[in-house]
């Protein structure tokens, strides 16, 4: 920026190209008898900082939404939700029977009094939607609540694999993070052994979930006798108790 010792009158002027003619401007310079002379166009420069902000707040902008989309769905992978579900919501779920319709009330209907005392069973053949609105629950609620769906199977792998010598985690960690989730949903269950161990750890996790009144969703493709087999009795009741439902989906696989 250019000095000088008297300020001129009048004062010298510039042309824009823009905005044509203006005045430079001079400021005296504090303990020195000079002026600095600011020779350029002050619009320009108002304008070309308030495209420096739109720039700014837009890319801030940008970066938000992408943060939250990001958070969207870590929330939802984190949460057990397969890549084939993510963001699947209850209107992807077609009735074409006064059942599925039903179904889909029922489902409907948990997340809106949730949280309560009230878990869920869902049984019915492959392919009849019963994992695809297990997902849609999960989607309502999981940005604002600890929930995870997990296969029984893969429950019981984590179990044992507190059972090496190097496992950070013991058993009873495995059954304290589980029954603290806000919503606890256990898909294919029947793909396990049903051994007595196998049994007592889900008994374990069912039980103190309906302790600390936290809601709990069965979903299998056995009928609950099945499902009495290969989890015992006590766990049925657990989910059974304070109006617990059951959701039958006895209609035709989707899929065929």
């Amino acid at each position: 920026m250019k000095t000088t010792d008297v300020k001129p009158n009048p004062v010298e002027t510039g042309n824009c190209e823009k905005h044509g003619l203006y005045e430079y401007r001079y400021m005296h310079m504090r303990f020195k008898d000079k002026y600095m002379v600011s020779d350029y166009c002050v619009k320009c420069v108002d304008e070309e900082a308030s495209e420096r902000k739109l720039k700014d707040e837009n890319e801030k902008g940008a970066k938000d939404i992408e943060r939250a989309r990001y958070t969207r769905e870590s929330n939802r992978t984190n949460a057990g939700i397969s890549k084939r579900n993510l963001y699947k919501t209850f209107t992807d779920y077609k009735c074409d029977n006064e059942g599925q319709a039903k179904a889909k009330n029922d489902c409907e209907r948990f997340v809106k009094e949730f949280p309560c005392e009230k878990s869920m069973i869902m049984v019915g053949g492959v392919g009849t939607g019963k994992t695809l609105l297990a997902s849609a629950m999960l989607d309502s609620l999981v940005d604002n609540n600890r929930c995870e769906i997990i296969k029984v199977i893969d429950l019981i792998r984590h179990l044992k694999s507190t059972w090496a010598k190097d496992s950070e985690n013991t058993e009873e960690d495995l059954i304290k993070y589980y029954c603290k989730l806000d919503l606890l949903i256990l898909d294919e269950v029947g793909s396990q052994f049903g051994s007595d161990t196998e049994k007592l750890f889900i008994f374990d996790i069912i039980d103190g979930r309906y302790q600390d009144m936290k809601q709990t969703v069965l979903i299998s493709n056995l009928d609950i006798d099945g499902i009495k087999d290969v989890i015992g009795e006590r766990c049925v009741d657990r989910l059974r108790e304070g109006g617990g439902s059951m959701i039958a989906f006895d209609w035709k696989s989707s899929r065929i």
